[in-house]
Formats: structure tokens, sequence, C-alpha cells
């Protein structure tokens, strides 16, 4: 068994910026996420400094960036908005076959990713709103989306269980408190 934790990043600083770094409530946030976490054999983000930065006050240091965890695309948004929670990607990955691939193509990196962590061991991605929806239903595509409603608020998102052989146990992974 294998394990993968999928987060949005920590509160930004300045929402009309997109290269905007953690708002020191952000840092906090992550710090908060960081403590509940094990340790990870792999941490991949988004290119974006808000998703480094987020890992990195997390106490984990980054072993990669991604730029497919960067943004969505006219194409998916056209489905589905980043804002819609998993029922919505879930929903969306079934009927739009530009959200399935898309979601599908997500699901394929984390699983190669998860081919460089050991039996037992863990993999953290660092993502935005929306991409982490659109995970959960590309690694799950079975799962309706609703133990994981509304969708994933700063440093949140969710855990997923994965077994050599079929579909991950999806488990939110709530926002730290305090």
């Amino acid at each position: 068994m294998k394990t993968a934790i999928v987060i949005r990043h920590a509160e930004r600083q300045d929402r009309a910026d997109n290269a905007s770094g953690l708002s020191p409530a952000g840092v906090a946030q992550a710090r908060a996420a960081g403590a509940r976490c094990p340790r990870f054999d792999l941490v991949v983000t988004s290119p974006l400094p808000r998703a480094k930065e987020t890992a990195a006050a997390m106490g984990f240091a980054v072993s990669r960036v991604h730029p497919a965890l960067q943004e969505i695309g006219e194409r998916v948004e056209a489905h589905v908005r980043w804002s819609d929670g998993y029922r919505a990607w879930a929903e969306a990955r079934r009927s739009a076959p530009a959200v399935a691939a898309y979601a599908d193509a997500l699901a394929a990196l984390v699983r190669g990713w998860l081919d460089e962590v050991p039996e037992g061991g863990a993999l953290l991605v660092v993502t935005h709103g929306g991409i982490v929806e659109a995970l959960a239903a590309g690694l799950a595509p079975g799962f309706d989306g609703g133990a994981l409603e509304p969708g994933a608020g700063y440093a949140e998102g969710f855990e997923a269980l994965i077994a050599a052989a079929g579909e991950p146990a999806l488990r939110r992974f709530p926002a730290p408190r305090g």
C-alpha cells in the first residue's frame, strides 16, 4: 500500500497576482497541515510560488515541480469550473471527454510518481483548486465525490490509499484548525 496526499496550496498574499507567495495566514495553514502529515518519499508541486512555499512551510523539501499541476485550461473549464466541488468534477469526468482526458492524464502522472515511492511510502502533491478535484476524479473514476465535498479549500484536499490493484480509497484531508 502507498499513500498520496494531494492538497491545494495555502492562502496566498495577493489573489490578483498569480505569482504571489503565501500570506502569513497561509504559512500558518501550511505549518498546521504539515504537522498532521507523515514523512514523504517524494514531494511534487506546481511551479507557482504558493505551491512550492506551501510544501516548504509544511516542512518538506520539494523534490520536483511539474507544469501540469499549474493550470486547468479552457477546454476543461468549458465543462467544469476550478471552484466546483468534487461531485461536479466526478460528473464532468464521466460526461465530458475533455475532462476525462485531463483527469486521467493527471492521474497517470501521480501513478508514475507513486512508482518511485517504496511500498508503504508516501507522496505529497501540492497544486491548485480544481486540479485537486480533477485528480480525485482521475484516480478513482468510480467515486462520486460526495464524501470529499465541498471542494479543496486552502491547505486541504484528499488522501488516497493505493494498493497494487483496484481503485484507491479516498478520504478527506481537511483544512488545519487552530
